[in-house]
């Protein structure tokens, strides 16, 4: 009998809490926020990927869009981004045993400025970097280089958004 009281207090417990998940960002977004400015990201990395600055760029503005109610403008707004990408290499992550890369990893490291003119006590200025999963070394790089960098981006800017309007 003492069992299934507990298990019923167990369960009116468990019905009782809750927990709501947001995967687009944790927090609410300030409703006086309505536009966004995205300055082009400057590469400053040692090695040029001639798109990279534009893609990067993009990848910004369309993870903010998507991800927020806030419409893009030119010049003065209410949340601006700006920034530059000030380190692109590939760096071996396994050796063989004669000592030559097993696998490589793609890294992106941007420098990010968000400014906040509605609440400037939100504004910041911050670095960020990501890696991609290992790839073997054995691959033509110029013909998986797209995917990687995409990669790369992708969790960039999901961590900037983060960040800044995501409130994680």
């Amino acid at each position: 009998m003492r069992i299934i009281v507990s298990l019923l207090l167990c369960g009116l417990l468990l019905c009782q809490c809750s927990m709501k998940v947001n995967f687009h960002g944790g927090g609410t977004i300030d409703p006086n926020l309505k536009t966004l400015s995205v300055e082009t990201f400057s590469n400053e990395s040692a090695i040029i990927v001639p798109t990279l600055s534009q893609d990067f760029t993009e990848a910004i503005r369309d993870r903010f869009l998507s991800q927020s109610r806030l419409s893009l403008t030119n010049g003065s707004a209410d949340v601006e981004v700006s920034g530059s990408i000030y380190d692109y290499s590939i760096r071996p992550t396994s050796i063989t045993g004669d000592e030559t890369a097993a696998q490589n990893q793609l890294t992106i490291a941007v420098k990010v400025s968000f400014t906040n003119n509605v609440n400037t006590n939100e504004s910041w200025e911050k670095t960020f970097s990501s890696t991609s999963t290992p790839f073997s070394s054995s691959l033509d790089f110029n013909s998986i280089e797209g995917d990687i960098i995409t990669e790369v981006i992708e969790q960039l800017t999901q961590d900037i958004f983060n960040q800044s309007l995501g409130k994680w």
